[in-house]
């Protein structure tokens, strides 16, 4: 499916030979679908001087992790933003760690609604993004919020140049 890219995709996304297809498919999708979409935009954005924050939300619940082998699935941040973990149906109650990474999220989002910048007092530094240092905010799956370059980089520079020849696309993916 990469074409001329294969080998570029191999090491980004099988180096060592080990990845499932279910775990492969799963990486492909949410990065030609979520994540390179975003630093594109990301991209714009900095082209324009304009401020633009990236984030990879990989913190999965113990209550979820059964439902979940592959980490956090798409969305799955949003009761973390609004620190409602409560209105969740089906969920087991939240931990000490799940309202943590709750009050944390949510504290970001209201600092980058009242100020256009989610950092603030007490938080981790989530760096602005720049194409030429790549950073981005990890919400970790161990729930700790990190500033550090993006780990899907080469995956990400695979998908670029793919979009870009048009053969993802042209082979249903």
């Amino acid at each position: 499916m990469f074409g001329d890219l294969k080998d570029e995709a191999k090491a980004a996304y099988d180096a060592d030979g080990k990845t499932t297809l279910a775990e492969m498919l799963s990486m492909v999708n949410t990065d030609k679908i979520w994540a390179e979409p975003a630093r594109f935009t990301a991209n714009a954005f900095a082209k324009n001087g304009s401020p633009a924050y990236i984030y990879v939300f990989s913190y999965v619940p113990d209550s979820l992790k059964r439902m979940m082998p592959f980490g956090a699935a798409h969305a799955s941040e949003i009761p973390y933003v609004f620190n409602t973990l409560g209105t969740r149906r089906g969920i087991a109650a939240e931990t000490a760690l799940d309202k943590n990474v709750a009050s944390t999220m949510n504290t970001y989002w209201a600092n980058f609604a009242r100020t256009g910048n989610p950092n603030g007092k007490g938080l981790p530094k989530w760096p602005a993004f720049n194409p030429k240092k790549n950073m981005i905010l990890e919400i970790q799956a161990d729930g700790k919020a990190v500033g550090k370059p993006d780990p899907k980089k080469a995956r990400l520079d695979v998908i670029e140049k793919e979009m870009k020849s048009g053969k993802l696309h042209k082979n249903g993916v």
